[in-house]
């Protein structure tokens, strides 16, 4: 038998490829992760024709006008989209235990920011009232993860 004789089934190599990196926040970003972690605020931006654009961005999605004032928002408002994971599959998502992709556009925002569901995921739907729960007082450090999650907002 020669080399050339021999049959190869086609072989492959799993392997997991990373660009860990950094990289600055800039202007808009920055300050929105500010008001996160030194306020407890949610801040946006009005764009032309009035709206306010949550997570605030240097220009206008819509009609590519540069934003003009900071307006802050509520860190309640109301679910436009669920997207459940039962089997969060690891180094993909954020969490071992399922959990619920979320956007909400909250209270004083014309579009939706998107975040997780995690206690009570399973019980969230659109149109469902929810509300943010923050890191604790010295513990936040200007991340998107400064608010832990959302949970459905109850009646008081």
């Amino acid at each position: 038998m020669q080399f050339a004789d021999v049959v190869v089934e086609p072989m492959t190599l799993r392997q997991v490829m990373e660009f860990p990196y950094k990289h600055s926040t800039g202007p808009v970003v920055g300050r929105f992760l500010a008001g996160l972690k030194e306020q407890r605020q949610i801040w946006g931006r009005r764009v032309a024709g009035g709206a306010v654009v949550v997570p605030p961005q240097g220009f206008s999605e819509w009609d590519g006008s540069a934003c003009s004032e900071w307006v802050p928002v509520a860190d309640e408002g109301t679910v436009v989209a669920v997207a459940r994971v039962w089997q969060p599959v690891e180094r993909l998502h954020p969490f071992a235990e399922p959990f619920a992709y979320i956007l909400v556009r909250l209270d004083g925002a014309d579009t939706a920011m998107l975040h997780v569901a995690k206690a009570d995921f399973e019980h969230v739907r659109i149109g469902s009232r929810v509300r943010a729960i923050w890191g604790a007082d010295g513990e936040r450090r200007g991340s998107i993860w400064d608010i832990r999650e959302f949970r459905l907002a109850r009646a008081s």
